[in-house]
């Protein structure tokens, strides 16, 4: 299970916020990551995947890209992936996580990616993935895709939108409230610190969303059901939410990547977080 919301506003006023991504990610606890870091080859900023076989792949990411003809920063590009929960489970299926990496590392904008993609007939298990892509023109853009069913949409300008595990026409409870909740935090036009400070109460939120027909459609039993109803997901001694994080891009292109995420190895009885930081600019 991961959540994400996203809040994007091509014309804010001094305080206010061209992106405002919280997400949070939850996983088993012995899947082996790297906190965030920048890339010093792809300038890109996430944590990674390291799993055997997965390696180096990404659940999230946030990079500046440059147009080829001036190597000057041109576009902030954020992309983010949930899996589909209760889909078919595919044989020798893709690591879902490239998705991600891939479309951050290349030129192409989203829809172009997602068109060589399927082109491709590269095989993988449920998903939805997000682009982002905030132009130095001004052009704000939000896409998303995903293959069971293929779905895509796009969103132009100033939107706040919410994605879980389900597909976008069947959003889960907790995404629903959530989202709610993400906008009226958005609309109390706090400082930077207190923004941060409410978002992460949001992304450490234990309310039951409940009854939830899609989640229990989705789900195999009343334990997972009532567990994976709240926006964070309890740990247990085998999953559960570990990381949170938190992009924010001011009016003046300043961009603040923030993830707190457990610290290994993951103690669920005495759990230590850490706070990784990193900014950019365009």
């Amino acid at each position: 299970m991961c959540i994400l919301f996203l809040h994007t506003n091509p014309d804010p006023k001094e305080d206010e916020y061209r992106l405002i991504v919280a997400t949070n990610r939850d996983e088993y606890l012995k899947r082996p990551a790297k906190t965030a870091y920048q890339c010093p080859k792809t300038s890109i900023i996430s944590g990674r995947d390291m799993e055997p076989g997965r390696e180096y792949g990404g659940w999230l990411g946030f990079v500046a890209k440059k147009f080829p003809e001036n190597g000057t920063p041109s576009k902030y590009c954020f992309s983010c992936l949930t899996n589909l929960s209760g889909g078919e489970k595919l044989p020798n299926a893709n690591g879902r996580g490239f998705l991600v990496m891939n479309y951050l590392e290349g030129q192409a904008n989203f829809p172009e990616y997602i068109r060589a993609l399927r082109k491709d007939k590269h095989v993988f298990g449920g998903f939805n993935l997000i682009g982002v892509e905030l132009s130095k023109d001004g052009t704000t853009k939000t896409y998303h895709t995903s293959n069971q069913p293929q779905i895509d949409s796009e969103y132009t300008g100033k939107h706040t939108l919410g994605f879980g595990n389900s597909t976008i026409d069947s959003p889960y409870m907790k995404v629903l409230n959530g989202r709610a909740s993400f906008l009226r935090i958005i609309e109390k036009g706090l400082k930077k610190e207190e923004l941060k400070e409410e978002l992460i109460a949001l992304l450490k939120d234990k309310t039951k969303h409940l009854p939830d027909f899609e989640l229990a459609r989705r789900t195999n039993s009343p334990k997972a059901l009532e567990a994976l109803s709240s926006i964070f997901v309890e740990p247990s001694p085998e999953y559960g939410t570990r990381t949170h994080t938190i992009v924010l891009v001011d009016k003046n292109w300043n961009a603040e990547f923030t993830e707190i995420t457990l610290e290994d190895p993951i103690s669920v009885e005495n759990p230590e977080w850490t706070t990784t930081v990193i900014s950019a600019s365009l």
